[in-house]
């Protein structure tokens, strides 16, 4: 019984952590934001050097503040590498769109990996017999050691200025939204199974999303003033075809199907924008890819 226990515990942990290192994570986009974080990164770790000399740096006699530069320049190259270069060779691994706190992670790891292995190269042909040698293994141990702070800083600052211009953006069309005058489209619309063996049918103001599940589609609307769902298979494209003819169902994540009209307010964070639909429970993720111009109703 206590292993069974544990058992369950652990599946349920693992799955926490699969949802938590799943979940989105914002990725720096402009490439003027990715050179400055570059430099930034690089001017840190150079003044931390010589202001801290740790690893017995002030043993050093010689062209100590250039030896120290070295450290520095390779952290910016590799940098540069893996913000400008690594993207557009990996296009499927770098989908801003689907970036998640996973990938991040591997992407850090690559970076204090190649900084290590390069360091290590300086540090043995360049300042051999001026700077004390070191083994790979701990060399990897001084760059993360050194890196790991300016990383969660560099992280931090992501993720607080892109909150702040995602909120600002979405209180702006939420607040629009509302003083705008929606009209009302009273036309019937019906969803049709694939095997035409159920259809749904109302009001076009009455729809609330569609979600996709697969082969499925989740369709919310609201009856008699209470949200209902009803679920039939049929893919999103057809659906979306279907209704291309209303400006105010937009299909603003691959999964989501909305009607703009139901909207009750918008809300961001570092991630994205989510918007939030009157007597619908949960929220609905905005893509990155989709135009924020296409947020207001």
């Amino acid at each position: 019984m206590p292993f069974l226990l544990t058992t369950v515990l652990n599946m349920k942990i693992l799955k926490a952590i699969n949802e938590y290192i799943n979940k989105p994570f914002p990725f720096i986009e402009s490439k003027k934001h990715r050179l400055f974080a570059s430099v930034l990164f690089s001017v840190f770790i150079y003044l931390f050097l010589i202001v801290f000399r740790p690893f017995n740096i002030s043993s050093i006699q010689y062209y100590k503040p250039i030896l120290i530069l070295g450290f520095p320049i390779i952290t910016f190259v590799v940098l540069l590498f893996s913000f400008f270069i690594l993207p557009v060779v990996f296009k499927n691994f770098f989908s801003f769109d689907r970036w998640t706190i996973k990938k991040n992670g591997v992407f850090i790891i690559l970076q204090f990996f190649f900084v290590s292995i390069l360091n290590w190269m300086y540090n043995s042909i360049i300042g051999n017999g001026t700077i004390e040698q070191h083994g790979f293994v701990f060399f990897i141990l001084i760059t993360i050691s050194v890196g790991i702070f300016p990383t969660f800083l560099l992280i931090y600052f992501i993720e607080k200025t892109l909150s702040f211009k995602n909120e600002k953006t979405a209180n702006f069309f939420t607040q629009k939204n509302k003083n705008s005058e929606k009209q009302r489209n009273s036309v019937s619309v019906s969803f049709v199974s694939k095997n035409n063996n159920e259809t749904i049918n109302i009001k076009l103001e009455q729809l609330l999303c569609l979600k996709s599940e697969g082969n499925y589609l989740k369709v919310f609307f609201t009856e008699e003033n209470k949200t209902v769902s009803k679920i039939i298979r049929n893919s999103m494209a057809k659906i979306e075809e279907q209704l291309s003819r209303f400006d105010n169902i937009k299909r603003c994540h691959r999964s989501y199907l909305v009607n703009f009209d139901n909207i009750n307010k918008i809300t961001g964070n570092a991630r994205s924008f989510n918007l939030h639909i009157t007597n619908l429970e949960f929220s609905i993720p905005v893509s990155r890819g989709f135009p924020k111009e296409e947020l207001e109703i």
